[in-house]
């Protein structure tokens, strides 16, 4: 019966310094994987601001003097606005579809003397300017999401008011002319977006704007029909917040 003790705490004690080895030996777990974020899906609305470049390119023409001119105005401006969207998200595929509206600071102007001057024996001096007050889009988007993380393409519809004044001076007579319209053209670009605090989220993204030629025939009294084919571009860099419902 003493052998029978003696076994048992024997076996006891080596069964205590084993469960004492194992506890202090770490225990590996396995590295946990990020999965998609998930959130993405929903209505959202946002504001956004940064930075516009455009080119307005024109070539003048007048009866007889075909391009005679061409002029490349540089424009350069503040931007800022608001946004409105919706994403499908399915996967690690996203689907939107996002309308904006901002007002624009872009501008420029050129003066100086006109080719066409010597053409007409008279001393001709010419000023132009344009503006962008305001322009705004609506397009698709198309992106991947990962961990938090939305990088995407997006494509479609882009307007803008497009506002030009010109004044001519040929010896004693001087006249100004001014074109406002509204152009209508197409944009594309991209950006990337991050997921912050619930609902919310940041972007960066770039958009270029082509707005076509448009052809506008000023008539200036005491000198020939002017004509301007004008092809307008942009370019904007914008950073944004929105909010998901």
């Amino acid at each position: 019966m003493r052998t029978f003790y003696l076994a048992a705490a024997s076996l006891l004690a080596l069964s205590t310094a084993a469960s004492a080895a194992d506890l202090s030996r770490p225990v590996y777990k396995p590295p946990l994987v990020p999965a998609a974020y998930t959130g993405w899906t929903g209505f959202y609305v946002g504001v956004n601001a940064g930075g516009g470049f455009g080119t307005g390119r024109s070539d003048f023409s007048v009866p007889g003097f075909p391009n005679f001119a061409s002029v490349d105005l540089p424009l350069t401006g503040a931007v800022g606005g608001v946004e409105a969207g919706y994403n499908w998200q399915t996967g690690v595929t996203v689907l939107g579809i996002e309308a904006d509206f901002s007002a624009s600071g872009l501008k420029g102007s050129v003066s100086a003397p006109c080719p066409l001057g010597g053409a007409c024996g008279l001393p001709l001096s010419a000023s132009y300017s344009q503006k962008v007050p305001w322009f705004g889009t609506v397009r698709g988007r198309l992106g991947i999401a990962t961990s938090g993380w939305l990088i995407y393409a997006t494509a479609g519809y882009a307007y803008a008011r497009l506002e030009t004044d010109a004044t001519a001076t040929a010896g004693p007579v001087t006249a100004s002319v001014s074109a406002h319209d509204t152009r209508n053209g197409w944009t594309a670009g991209g950006g990337i977006e991050v997921a912050l605090v619930p609902g919310w989220s940041a972007k960066l993204e770039y958009l270029y704007l082509d707005y076509g030629k448009a052809s506008t025939t000023w008539v200036l009294p005491g000198l020939p029909a002017l004509t301007d084919d004008a092809h307008f571009t942009m370019n904007v860099v914008r950073a944004g917040v929105n909010y998901r419902f």
